[in-house]
């Protein structure tokens, strides 16, 4: 079994990564990578204790890229994880959203709801902060029924207590990984919500022109001919084809390591061609 799209509480997921890398290894996985969002802090934690545990591992992240009317995430793998150019950067955008996040806190004050930001730091562990630990607090202080009902409610784009945050244009976040050494996928790329005929061909054409390398073919709740629709996209541009669940722990019930929603199942061979590649850059 094999997850290439997880995240742990170096981001806004709720296992540590030595904890993350032991819960695959419970689920039957015996290849994974870390991908937080905008860092790689755990992966040397992950990758010790995949060590321990006898799991294949290859050092991850997600960043966040400009897009419109959806959501764009590029996928890094296998980057020199000390190279300081992207540390930089990566740097930046985390400057960034710690500046958003007491923006959030005050939106909610302003709805009514008791949040302090000190609190949503100690959810988080004092990793990144995210939405997720925003809605964690709304959720235990009994503001909302669920995780969910604070995204649909508060949180989500659109929503009153929601604050657009910095990104780093397509263009930045490619080259930032690929100048690291690193391969560069595209994630989840229904979430483009690239709808119209083509539209989704463009999208992803003019990202290859950018130079993606990768593409995330099977995903958590991917049917099988979104799958099939998006391996075809992927072999028309010569794209590597990878999968995961985004598995994010507490924050996203329902969502299991190496099988997301009940029907991921990644290829072998999405492994060995990343791994191949990482290795030639």
């Amino acid at each position: 079994m094999i997850d290439l799209h997880t995240h742990s509480t170096c981001s806004d997921g709720t296992l540590s990564p030595a904890e993350l890398v032991r819960e695959a290894k419970k689920s039957g996985l015996t290849h994974l990578s870390l991908t937080d969002h905008d860092t790689a802090q755990g992966v040397v934690e992950a990758r010790a204790e995949a060590g321990a545990q006898g799991l294949s591992f290859i050092g991850g992240l997600e960043i966040s890229a400009e897009y419109q009317p959806g959501t764009l995430h590029v996928l890094g793998y296998g980057f020199e994880e000390n190279d300081a150019a992207l540390g930089e950067r990566l740097e930046y955008v985390r400057r960034c959203r710690a500046e958003r996040n007491p923006k959030i806190a005050e939106n909610l004050r302003r709805l009514g709801m008791d949040v302090d930001i000190k609190e949503v730091k100690a959810i988080s562990g004092h990793g990144l902060v995210g939405r997720p630990h925003f809605a964690k607090v709304l959720l235990d202080k009994g503001y909302v029924p669920s995780l969910q009902e604070a995204f649909d409610k508060y949180l989500a784009k659109g929503r009153p207590a929601y604050v657009n945050k910095v990104r780093l244009s397509p263009a930045e976040s490619l080259s930032a990984i690929r100048k690291a050494g690193g391969v560069a996928v595209l994630a989840h790329p229904l979430q483009l919500k690239a709808g119209r005929d083509g539209e989704l061909e463009a999208v992803v054409r003019s990202l290859v022109d950018l130079g993606l390398q990768g593409m995330e073919c099977y995903y958590r709740n991917h049917s099988a001919q979104d799958t099939e629709a998006l391996l075809a996209l992927a072999r028309r541009y010569g794209l590597l084809a990878t999968g995961g669940s985004d598995f994010h722990g507490a924050n996203r019930p329902g969502i299991r390591l190496g099988a997301g929603e009940g029907a991921l199942r990644v290829p072998l061979e999405c492994w060995e061609q990343l791994a191949q590649i990482t290795r030639r850059n």
